[in-house]
């Protein structure tokens, strides 16, 4: 990892007649299972949030045989096989479809818990997905097809690893630069940076409470992440909000956990 960023550095010194880039694509590949998946998730909300100009993410969820087959293992038909749910939820847009497997791994992560149809039905009304038209392509749509087109994407991206992230710039000529794991949030901003070639003026985040209303559940460790505030600062924040009742404090087995009140 050390010397790709070294490269892209020293590339980027060597040819100073380039152009500045308007806009970076980011493939994202994921395990719906992964707890490292799930906090780089609140990364790149953050990366959304503040370079929501610059850079457009695509998530795919990891075809790999291991990921397959754990969707396959926990499902008792389509309709829980989070592999096929997912890309059922695509088919109604990417936003919606990134939203809706957000909050299935809230459902999933905290609670280590297994996909349920009741789950599913709860994930699909608060992404906003039309329910009858979600049933209609996971009933008609060959979705295996769609797996299969993203197969074919990782094993071009030599994708071995979850999460991994690849960054594309503008030039269709060059290869993307391949990030495997999870690092600290400054590292893919040095690397959004990097590929622009240009001064970035960066997006703040929502008011504490709007976020967390958005997200439906968080950690104390995205919260830190999006607002990079001190751990004091953070839960002073957070009990004043509790103390409105605007939001609540519940606890799983990985620890606390905050929501918005209905």
């Amino acid at each position: 990892m050390t010397e790709e960023l070294n490269a892209l550095t020293e590339a980027r010194r060597e040819d100073t007649n380039l152009s500045p880039v308007s806009k970076i694509e980011i493939y994202s590949f994921f395990d719906p299972f992964s707890k490292d998946c799930f906090k780089l998730s609140a990364i790149l909300s953050k990366l959304r949030i503040e370079y929501h100009k610059y850079i457009r993410i695509r998530h795919i969820l990891n075809p790999s045989l291991r990921v397959l087959t754990k969707c396959q293992a926990q499902s008792t038909s389509n309709y829980d096989n989070v592999a096929l749910v997912y890309k059922a939820a695509e088919l109604q847009g990417r936003v919606r479809a990134e939203r809706f497997i957000h909050l299935l791994q809230n459902e999933i992560i905290p609670k280590r818990d297994i996909v349920t149809e009741q789950m599913v039905d709860h994930c699909i009304e608060c992404a906003g997905l039309d329910h009858e038209v979600f049933m209609d392509d996971l009933r008609n749509r060959n979705l295996t097809e769609s797996l299969k087109v993203d197969l074919h994407i990782a094993r071009e991206m030599d994708i071995n690893l979850s999460p991994s992230l690849v960054f594309f710039n503008e030039d269709i000529q060059e290869e993307g630069l391949k990030v495997e794991g999870l690092y600290p949030y400054h590292i893919y901003t040095y690397i959004i940076n990097e590929l622009m070639g240009t001064q970035i003026e960066k997006e703040l985040p929502p008011k504490l409470e709007d976020y967390i209303q958005q997200q439906h559940l968080v950690t104390f460790e995205e919260l830190l992440t999006i607002y990079e505030w001190p751990e004091k600062v953070m839960t002073k924040e957070l009990k004043k909000l509790t103390l409105q009742q605007k939001v609540e404090e519940i606890q799983y087995e990985d620890g606390y956990f905050w929501r918005a009140k209905n």
